[in-house]
């Protein structure tokens, strides 16, 4: 007898999640670079990306994933830190051999990526993603429930380790003939080219990259994909709706208003920018000579009554205002201003790493004789920083983040200058560009 019982539907079977993760590591720059490139990965790869918080102040370079793992995972794993990093006490061995670790910690922050970028819009193009402040591999196993076996590590060799080429007659044509991609931004071979299904083979629950840095790491030729990646860019500007944004804001307007200055990104502290400085000096100096005399500036009426015209800084003319009323318009075009008068009164934002740039001995004193009416960081007054007091450590509450988020702020305040000058060869200052075209109309 035939049975009338129907069979139960095939259900095909579940497909679980699967998860992205990599090591950060070096300058927030570099961090924000490592972050573009892995939510690009994740969104190609179907696999929500484990975000790692932003880490400020002196990070340390790309080294070996069993190096990075560890000190990452000290570092953001909560402890009684004010115990542990006392100063060391005779007699007691472990307070000398914590001493270089709490030395980085305390050159240290540790920021949520939100309070810097919004990333809504990567959920509507279907970017999937997690926040995980601890970075640990215990404490991953632990969130995403996961054993050994459900994770593969991606072994790098080196810092540009390897480049993902989507034009496969591209990448064997590269290896056939041993010209790897030369990166002659940073003078760095990428020693491996790899194709998108080294990393879609991969059945394992947690893909674990190692560093993901570079800016020219993915050879795209799908037109979706570098829709995505431009998208990416975007979102991570920085806000402007956050304590960070406000203090940038007030010092902005203070400073006469967005667009009424213009501005230098100079990069001084480390190779090769250290080495580059009197050549950039010589070529900013020029650049804004040309700039200056090519602009309009103006003399605000509200100033004409207590300011001595013959020595004031004089803004550039129709200054767009964050408000958009371009109340800063209210001036009087009666007076004129020689070539000479323009170099000595143009106001200028110079931002910089340099740690004391009016000092005795820096290399930059030749700039502000010849543009007297520049401004730096150190000019401001303090109350114009209020805004980053409440911004606390994510894994030290009780710890502060002003100090760690100046570099920031200096560089977004360079960013809103009518004109701002970049150095060569610096992804910060690159990064900086790109807010200034976005932000400045």
């Amino acid at each position: 007898m035939q049975s009338t019982t129907r069979e139960p539907p095939i259900i095909p079977p579940f497909e679980e999640e699967k998860y992205l993760a990599y090591l950060p590591h070096s300058g927030l720059s570099n961090q924000r670079i490592e972050l573009a490139n892995a939510l690009l990965l994740s969104k190609m790869l179907n696999r929500t990306l484990i975000i790692p918080p932003a880490f400020l102040g002196s990070v340390f370079g790309w080294m070996n994933r069993a190096q990075l793992e560890e000190r990452l995972e000290w570092l953001t794993t909560p402890k009684d830190f004010s115990k542990i990093c006392q100063s060391p006490s005779p007699g007691t061995l472990a307070s000398y051999v914590q001493r270089s670790r709490c030395a980085e910690y305390r050159n240290f922050g540790v920021l949520s990526w939100t309070d810097l970028h919004d990333f809504s819009p990567l959920q509507d193009v279907g970017i999937k993603f997690k926040f995980q402040s601890i970075v640990s591999m215990k404490q991953i196993k632990e969130d995403l429930l996961l054993n050994d076996s459900d994770i593969y590590l991606h072994q790098d060799a080196q810092l540009y380790d390897w480049q993902l080429y989507q034009n496969q007659s591209q990448a064997v044509e590269l290896l056939q003939n041993r010209l790897n991609y030369f990166d002659s931004f940073s003078g760095r071979h990428y020693y491996k080219v790899l194709l998108p299904r080294h990393f879609q083979r991969r059945r394992e629950k947690l893909l674990y990259l190692g560093g993901i840095f570079g800016s020219t790491r993915f050879n795209l030729v799908d037109a979706q994909d570098k829709q995505v990646q431009e998208m990416i860019k975007q979102v991570l500007h920085y806000r402007l709706d956050t304590p960070l944004g406000e203090t940038v804001k007030d010092i902005v307007n203070y400073l006469g208003g967005k667009g009424s200055f213009t501005s230098v990104h100079f990069r001084t502290g480390d190779n090769p920018f250290r080495r580059d400085v009197p050549a950039n000096l010589a070529l900013f100096a020029k650049n804004m000579t040309e700039i200056i005399h090519h602009e309009t500036y103006v003399q605000r009426r509200e100033e004409d009554a207590s300011v001595d015209l013959a020595h004031h800084c004089l803004s550039i003319a129709s200054t767009p205002s964050f408000n958009g009323d371009n109340r800063n318009n209210d001036v009087s075009s009666e007076y004129q201003f020689s070539s000479e008068q323009l170099t000595k009164r143009a106001k200028v934002y110079i931002a910089t790493d340099h740690r004391d740039p009016r000092g005795i001995t820096s290399s930059l004193l030749p700039w502000f004789d010849r543009f007297p009416c520049t401004t730096v960081l150190n000019d401001l007054p303090e109350n114009l920083f209020t805004p980053l007091q409440g911004l606390r450590d994510l894994v030290v509450p009780t710890k502060s983040l002003k100090n760690f988020l100046i570099p920031l702020v200096d560089a977004m305040v360079a960013a809103n200058g009518k004109h701002i000058l970049t150095t060569p060869r610096s992804t910060f200052s690159k990064y900086i560009e790109e807010l200034h075209n976005a932000w400045v109309q």
